[in-house]
Formats: C-alpha cells, structure tokens, sequence
C-alpha cells in the first residue's frame, strides 16, 4: 500500500516552487518500528586483498621451506617387504604406535575400541559440558584441562612406543639402546 504525501519543490534560486507528490512503499509500517544499525567501520575484517595476500605469502614461503627442506634431508623408501624376514619390535606407523602401546596393557577390545571411542566421545560432548562463550583461557579451564590431560596421554603413549620398545616389544631405556625406526 503505497501513501502520498504532497512535498513542496524548490526552484533554482531556493524559492519554494509547484508541489510534487512523494510515494512511499512502506507506509503501513511505522517509521518508529524501522530500526537502523549502523555498523562501525572497526568492527569489520577485509577479507580481500589483505588477509588473502598474507595467506598466500605464508603459503608459497612454506612450500619453498618443505621444498628445500625434501631436496637436502634424504628420505629413502624401504626395501619391498619380505615375508620371511619380519623386522623386531613390528611397530606400527608412528601415528598408530600410542594405541599399539596401549594395546600392550589392555585386551582389544578394551585398547582398540573402547578407550578411543570414550575419548572421540569425551572431546565431541566437551562443547556441551562447558558452554562458557568466552574465548580467553582464564574462563576456559574445564575445555582446556580436559583436552590437555587427553593429548599428553596419547603423545606419551605414542612416544613411549616409539623411543622405549625394543626387540620382543620389551621396554628399552634410551641409554640401553636405541630402537627409534619409523
């Protein structure tokens, strides 16, 4: 529903002129009930060219490293496996060995299974058990400790595999030998 409302016009030399009729397209809702939010000008992030030039730049500066880094450490692959020669200790990948490591002190079903499935689950209910808003980490105990207490279990379980399992998956101490292979 569309109102008119008669607005005087102005002539060149600021004399009111002939009256022109102004439409308006909102005129069944209230001018008090139209709110404008102006937003501040600090308040935005430019997205481009500026955060995309430094992702870029990072990005072609790591490539470079990892570049470099792969042309002057050698990484040879291994002989193809034999089936008659097995290596000892026969560890997993490095990013399996801390649930091989628990295997060793749990029955499978237990280290396999369980224990990971209750920390999947433990991690994705965390964001439910704490629902503090706030981003800084004096209100973001709870989250953080948790989540701490899991990652330094696995990272100690997955070095203890790594660096401290000998031949018969017996533990070693570092300075009884050392049986580090990836």
């Amino acid at each position: 529903m569309a109102t008119t409302e008669p607005r005087p016009t102005r002539t060149e030399n600021g004399t009111a002129g002939a009256t022109q009729k102004r439409y308006r397209t909102l005129a069944v809702v209230k001018q008090e009930a139209v709110t404008r939010v102006e937003k501040q000008l600090e308040d935005s992030v430019f997205v481009w060219p500026h955060l995309l030039v430094r992702e870029f730049l990072a990005a072609m500066l790591m490539t470079m490293v990892l570049t470099v880094t792969s042309l002057a450490i050698d990484a040879p692959l291994r002989d193809h496996s034999n089936p008659n020669l097995t290596p000892n200790p026969a560890k997993a990948p490095w990013y399996f060995l801390g649930l091989q490591e628990i295997l060793h002190y749990f029955p499978p079903t237990v280290a396999g299974v369980l224990i990971p499935g209750f920390v999947l689950v433990g991690l994705a209910l965390l964001p439910y058990i704490d629902r503090n808003p706030s981003r800084a980490f004096e209100d973001r105990k709870l989250s953080i400790t948790v989540f701490t207490i899991f990652a330094v279990f696995f990272a100690i379980a997955t070095l203890a595999g790594s660096f401290f399992r000998g031949s018969g998956w017996q533990w070693i101490w570092p300075w009884q030998g050392v049986f580090f292979d990836l």
